[in-house]
């Protein structure tokens, strides 16, 4: 639904320019800017440090749970009921911890890969708007929307916005 609405205005858009002769159109692969700006392969490491430092943690977590686990498979039988249910207590409380701290670690993942990117494509954004009102663009695609089924590659932008992109935020 959402795709034919960008279609229809797309076409509008192209229909009401072309009826008054000037028609100029382009696309950017946001996703190949983000990848490949300086800035995204600094984030892109930022979050591979913070993806390990989550799985280390969870890794030591489920290795407790797995052995409180192990420990019931074998020596539940000789156990005092009442020593069995305290640790059959202690293993779904320690389950039910670490499901909980692996949803959390997901959601902080996500939050921490959106505070690194939103920035980042701000600023591509602002670049684009600048480089079509420079160039007189009827209308810059996004690449990987969906909207554009095919690109000639003279009119891709992204390696002209990945390079300004690098120029203005060169430390």
């Amino acid at each position: 639904m959402k795709l034919r609405w960008v279609v229809a205005l797309s076409l509008f858009v192209a229909a009401t320019a072309f009826a008054e002769g000037t028609t100029k159109f382009a696309f950017v692969d946001l996703q190949r800017a983000l990848n490949e700006s300086e800035a995204g392969k600094k984030a892109k490491e930022q979050f591979k440090a913070e993806v390990d430092k989550f799985e280390g943690q969870l890794k030591k977590k489920k290795e407790a749970v797995e052995a409180l686990k192990e420990q019931l498979e074998k020596k539940s039988s000789v156990m005092k009921d009442d020593e069995r249910a305290n640790l059959e207590d202690e293993y779904r409380k320690k389950m039910r911890d670490f499901e909980l701290d692996y949803k959390d670690s997901q959601a902080g993942l996500q939050r921490k890969d959106n505070e690194l990117t939103a920035s980042i494509l701000k600023d591509l954004a602002l670049i684009i708007r600048e480089m079509g009102e420079k160039e007189s663009y009827t209308m810059i695609f996004e690449a990987s929307s969906n909207a554009v089924l095919y690109g000639a590659k003279e009119i891709d932008l992204t390696e002209q916005v990945l390079q300004e992109y690098n120029r203005r935020h060169k430390k």
